[in-house]
């Protein structure tokens, strides 16, 4: 059995481990594959380790096969992060995508994913858009209209992209689903440890208590990690010297009027994003145009990614290894296991997300972050 898992292992965590436990259990013997976000990730941030990083952690912890979601997929909403995301398990030909929830209601998951079929549904989207709800509400409350049930909860709203992204690309995979639970024992610092957001939270204010994270996950950790703050100054200058910059994803005329007009104003990306918030604008939406902002990724390059046109090997076991082999001569999208030297148009753009993304870091560690991503073979171990 092949068990596919989407993650962004920003770090890697109890609800992470959780989760590998559980497939272990029921599906003894299984090759688990997973589809992990980069270096930028779907909530417009920098991960807070590389993804060569991310990949040991992966395979000391019972991963067997790493693939990479580029950088157009891993950094947007969650249908076209989901889309690309289970584009690529379908090719792996994985039998089982696992995944953790809040509610694990996949009844319920898959009435809502049906409920967006309905040719009332964009209507009632805009009835709601109208009465002053941003565009993720005017959603949710569309499909409880129609369904009488809502999911507000992050993991069951991914869970809902999930399905719909399978439905839309034939990926008839059987569904196995773990609960996502607050463990905290830590009251003092409001700590949930299978949230990745409450870890950042404390690794950003350098109070992440000792043993809350694996001990091989603690030793990777930098003194400072990598934030938003590191690239604000590329920011503001990217936001003062380029001409058009509505031609960015995500940017309309008016948001591109206002971030001009207060990007010398603010002297951090919180700020920024606390004066571009309105109800049209959320915190998540901000995150990610400022992101693509960043990197110059405009809409012409988005609409020539509708689907990734390759899979890229960060790691593997040797069952991952058997898994390949088993795979390659009816995989239908080119497997590579080196940056090539010949690159599509996606591959150059992972590329400069990789190099703007080595801007934060020493100058040891960027040259040997680049020296990984464009000279480096997959990291491979003997389990």
């Amino acid at each position: 059995m092949v068990v596919g898992v989407i993650a962004e292992l920003n770090p890697y965590h109890q609800g992470h481990q959780k989760l590998l436990d559980e497939i272990s259990k029921k599906y003894k013997d299984s090759t688990i594959v997973m589809v992990l976000g980069g270096h930028f990730l779907q909530r417009g941030i920098p991960s807070v380790l590389d993804k060569w990083k991310k990949t040991e952690i992966a395979l000391q912890h019972g991963v067997d096969l790493i693939v990479e979601l580029p950088f157009p997929f891993a950094t947007q909403s969650a249908d076209i992060f989901a889309k690309g995301a289970i584009f690529l398990l379908k090719a792996l030909q994985v039998d089982v995508l696992a995944f953790g929830t809040e509610s694990e209601d996949v009844e319920g998951f898959q009435e809502l994913v049906m409920a967006q079929k309905e040719d009332i549904f964009d209507a009632l989207v805009q009835v709601f858009l109208r009465m002053g709800k941003n565009y993720p509400t005017a959603l949710s409350c569309a499909l409880e209209e129609l369904t009488g049930k809502r999911f507000s909860l992050p993991n069951d709203l991914l869970a809902i992209s999930y399905l719909k992204a399978m439905q839309d690309l034939d990926a008839p995979f059987e569904i196995f689903t773990v609960k996502r639970e607050n463990h905290s024992h830590l009251l003092d610092t409001n700590l949930n440890l299978e949230s990745a957001s409450s870890i950042r939270r404390c690794l950003h204010e350098k109070s992440l208590p000792k043993g809350v994270l694996p001990k091989d996950v603690e030793e990777l950790l930098p003194q400072n990690i990598v934030t938003q703050d590191d690239f604000f100054p590329y920011l503001r200058y990217k936001v003062l010297s380029t001409k058009y910059l509505e031609d960015i994803l995500g940017v309309s005329p008016s948001l591109a009027k206002k971030l001009q007009e207060t990007i010398l104003e603010v002297d951090n990306y919180k700020e920024l994003v606390e004066k571009l918030h309105t109800k049209n604008y959320t915190y998540n939406y901000l995150s990610r145009t400022l992101l693509h902002v960043l990197v110059n990724f405009t809409k012409e390059e988005a609409k020539q990614f509708e689907l990734p046109s390759y899979i890229r090997i960060l790691g593997f076991s040797k069952k991952g290894r058997c898994h390949l082999n088993q795979i390659k001569k009816s995989c239908t999208l080119p497997i590579l296991s080196k940056f090539p030297k010949r690159k599509d148009e996606l591959l150059k753009l992972e590329m400069r997300a990789t190099q703007i993304y080595s801007l934060a870091l020493s100058k040891k560690e960027q040259k040997l972050l680049l020296f990984k991503e464009f000279g480096q073979a997959p990291i491979q171990t003997e389990r």
